[in-house]
């Protein structure tokens, strides 16, 4: 082997939190199953390649926790002590040590770089058709320290079981190499596999056979490889097609079962936290109260009604036991009824007025129910995001929109002003969720009288009329009075 390594134009997987965007390595991530211990030992290692679990790990809502962090990391370049920060949850949980989280945390960065670099070095093979394997060389393992400086083709067979990182706290890297720079270094291209061998120390002189060069137990794959091209399915017959699917689909992404609404409340805040902008979700309360099914101080404190509310169509619903029987149902990948499919769409409502600018607004004021129309109006038409990111799905949202509990007539009259103003759901959805992230709460009146005007050409004055009206019940006379029909 030569002496003197060649530069080489691909960062070391120790620069694992660059303040910069990873797309490939981001878009990585997120194709990842999200799997708990029990489930990733019942399947082979085909599957497994293909998810994310840490050992020990049996919550599916801290699993996703953790993966979270992973993901939160790569995108905002964050550190080890802002990961820990997220995953404090899980920590506490398992009571893991801080040589534990750090493990967690650089075996997955690195996993996850790595893969990214690899879409790279695919790109560029046609001008740079060679790796070398670089070992740090300082308390490097044998195993992987007599593979250091080899260098072999990009397709050749070695990297899809030796591209690194190939262990637990390993430090090894691939240069992509031109064949000028292989010529110029006087580097020799392998062609078979590395052998047993013997490998000596340069520093000490020790010297050891090793049996198995190349990575470690667990790391004999390449995550970009097998991300980028597909794993070889006659070769991990545990997964096709369809348990595919399964791995990345709902499946995946459902909640853990709970039992009582404190259970509840660690799900919410565990699974739905991240949609509350303002201040994520701080503590969710089960109280009796008569008021409301749901509500929120917009700061991150929820409260849920445990009441059994009376409707004028003859039923009852109870926010609360709703609830907890569609996470239940969610956990369980089974459909949901409609009481608990609106019960979702409550909570969302809330979680929406958690990504808004507060303004402190009067009861039963114009302002307020401008502001709980934008808000209601929108939620319903955007709460299989929430579900989709359970392992659910919205299957009573067409009817919820018309039929929804909460500020029922008020959404139908808003419905019927769009429908005479000529203005669709398609082009009122992007405005409407523009204003809840931008403007304060009690600008929401005028800034709906602006665009409902200038999209549908009728005088701001009528617009503006037939909008106060919309707590009226007899809606058609404020349309006749608005002069927007005869």
């Amino acid at each position: 082997m030569p002496e003197k390594k060649p530069d080489f134009d691909l960062p070391g997987p120790e620069i694992i939190a660059e303040p910069v965007t990873p797309d490939a390595a981001i878009a990585f991530w997120k194709q990842r199953a999200k799997l708990t211990d029990d489930e990733a030992r019942a399947l082979g290692e085909g599957a497994k390649q293909r998810a994310f679990y840490v050992t020990g790990l049996a919550r599916r809502d801290l699993v996703q926790l953790v993966s979270d962090g992973i993901q939160s990391a790569l995108e905002n370049g964050e550190t080890l002590e802002a990961f820990r920060e997220r995953i404090a949850a899980a920590i506490q949980a398992q009571g893991w040590h801080e040589r534990r989280v750090e493990l967690i945390f650089r075996t997955n960065m690195q996993t996850a770089y790595a893969a990214g670099r690899w879409k790279k070095i695919q790109a560029v093979k046609a001008s740079r058709p060679y790796l070398q394997y670089v070992a740090r060389m300082l308390r490097t393992r044998p195993s992987h320290a007599i593979l250091h400086e080899l260098v072999y083709p990009v397709d050749h067979e070695f990297w899809a079981s030796n591209y690194p990182p190939n262990g637990f706290r390993c430090h090894c890297h691939a240069v992509s190499l031109s064949a000028r720079q292989v010529e110029k270094h006087g580097l020799t291209v392998q062609k078979e596999m590395p052998r047993p061998g013997v490998w000596t120390d340069p520093k000490t002189g020790m010297e050891y056979f090793v049996h198995f060069p190349g990575a470690d137990k667990g790391f004999r794959n390449n995550p970009g490889k097998d991300w980028l091209d597909g794993l070889d399915l006659k070769k991990y017959p545990d997964l096709n097609k369809k348990s595919y699917e399964e791995q990345r689909g709902p499946a995946s992404k459902r909640p853990a079962p709970v039992k009582t609404y404190a259970e509840l409340e660690d799900g919410i805040r565990s699974r739905c936290g991240h949609f509350a902008s303002n201040n994520g979700i701080l503590s969710v309360d089960f109280i009796k109260d008569k008021g409301c099914f749901m509500a929120t101080w917009c700061n991150g404190r929820f409260k849920i009604s445990t009441h059994t509310h009376s409707m004028r169509n003859g039923k009852t619903f109870n926010a609360a036991e709703e609830l907890k029987n569609a996470w239940n149902k969610l956990a369980e990948g089974k459909p949901l009824t409609w009481e608990e499919e609106y019960a979702c769409e409550s909570l969302w409502h809330e979680i929406t007025h958690n990504r808004q600018k507060n303004v402190l607004l009067g009861r039963n004021t114009a302002a307020s129910r401008y502001m709980e129309t934008v808000t209601q109006w929108t939620a319903r038409r955007t709460y299989h995001e929430m579900l989709e990111s359970l392992g659910g799905k919205a299957a009573h949202q067409t009817d919820i929109k018309k039929n929804g509990l909460g500020y029922g007539y008020w959404i139908r009259n808003f419905d019927r002003l769009l429908d005479v103003l000529g203005v669709d759901d398609s082009v009122m959805l992007p405005f409407m969720q523009e204003i809840i992230t931008t403007l304060p709460m009690d600008k929401y009146g005028k800034a709906l009288v602006d665009f409902l005007s200038k999209e549908s050409g009728v005088k701001k004055s009528a617009v503006r009329a037939a909008l106060s009206g919309t707590k009226e019940w007899d809606y058609e006379k404020v349309l006749r009075d608005a002069t927007l029909i005869q």
